[in-house]
Parts: structure tokens; C-alpha cells; sequence
């Protein structure tokens, strides 16, 4: 087996733990997540994915469009990293990105217990967005970038929560 280059022989891995939400079980033992190992420094690539996504929706001159798009994705990039702190990932298929945000809802405690509502009214704003001939107005960008702006810190805190060393590790937003 090749060895990665880019990773340190002594690199923090995440895998699965013995005590996981009865949720994160049921959403295994239907297959839609799986058991991943991940390295820390994955978990931080993606949540500076995530931040990145977060801040260019912000930009001013894009399209209501794109904000949305992006706002979308800085979401669903945060809920990754959340699942891969915790050695999950979501198995591939119809509803991925849902099963992304349940289980990231799971493991974030109380503090995302909406998550999944806000995060299927977003991906509603999304979709229409993409498909939709009627264009999105600025109402609907600033209630996406209002959800990231609640969401991202909200994931950020309970990935450190999952591992302290994460905290100088992730951008904030």
C-alpha cells in the first residue's frame, strides 16, 4: 500500500466512535452514511472550503443566483466536515446532501437542531435558482446568507468540540 505524502506519519485520524446519537445508527444501518477515516487536516481543508464558499457568496457583485449557489454549498461543505470529524461521510445517491445535514444536526447537538429545516429552505432557494425560469431576488440572497452566517459559526463550534486542536486550525467566518 502506497503511503500519502501529504500527510505526517503521526497525523490525527477520526474514526467512527463506540457511542454515536441512536440517529447516526439508524443512518448507518440503512446505509445511507458510512465509515470513513479522515485526517485532520482533511476535516480543515474542507471547512476552509466551506468558509471560502461562505465568503464569496458575500460578494456583492454576484448574481443573486450564484450567492445562493454558494451560500448552499459553504452549508453542505460545513456539514462534511462535521460528519468526517466524527469518521462518517454520507453514502452516494439520491438525498446525500440531506443525509449530510441530519446527521450533522445529530452530532451538533441542541445548537444545530434546526438544521435540517433551514438547511432544506435554503436548498429549496437553491434549486429554483438552478432550474426555475423566475430569477431570485435579494430577499432570497440575504435570507441564504443570513442562514450561513448563523450556520458555519454554530458547525465550527461543535467541530472544535469534537477536537480542541481543530480551534487554531479552522478559519473563522
Amino acid at each position: 500500500m502506497a503511503t500519502d505524502k501529504r500527510r505526517p506519519t503521526n497525523a490525527v485520524t477520526y474514526r467512527l466512535s463506540v457511542n454515536v446519537p441512536d440517529r447516526i445508527r439508524l443512518l448507518l444501518d440503512d446505509r445511507r452514511l458510512k465509515e470513513q477515516d479522515f485526517a485532520q487536516v482533511d476535516v480543515a481543508a474542507v471547512w476552509q472550503k466551506a468558509t471560502e464558499s461562505a465568503n464569496d457568496a458575500a460578494i456583492e457583485q454576484l448574481s443573486v443566483d450564484s450567492a445562493i449557489r454558494l451560500a448552499y454549498d459553504a452549508g453542505h461543505l460545513a456539514a462534511l466536515a462535521l460528519l468526517a470529524v466524527h469518521g462518517l461521510k454520507p453514502s452516494s445517491g439520491q438525498g446525500h446532501h440531506e443525509m449530510a445535514f441530519h446527521a450533522a444536526g445529530a452530532l451538533g447537538g441542541d445548537a444545530l437542531g434546526d438544521l435540517v429545516a433551514e438547511s432544506e429552505e435554503i436548498r429549496g432557494l437553491r434549486k429554483g435558482s438552478m432550474y426555475d425560469p423566475t430569477i431570485a431576488g435579494e430577499s432570497e440572497r440575504k435570507l441564504a446568507l443570513e442562514w450561513i452566517e448563523r450556520t458555519l459559526p454554530l458547525i465550527r463550534t461543535a467541530l472544535v468540540k469534537a477536537d480542541s486542536a481543530l480551534d487554531q486550525m479552522l478559519n473563522k467566518l
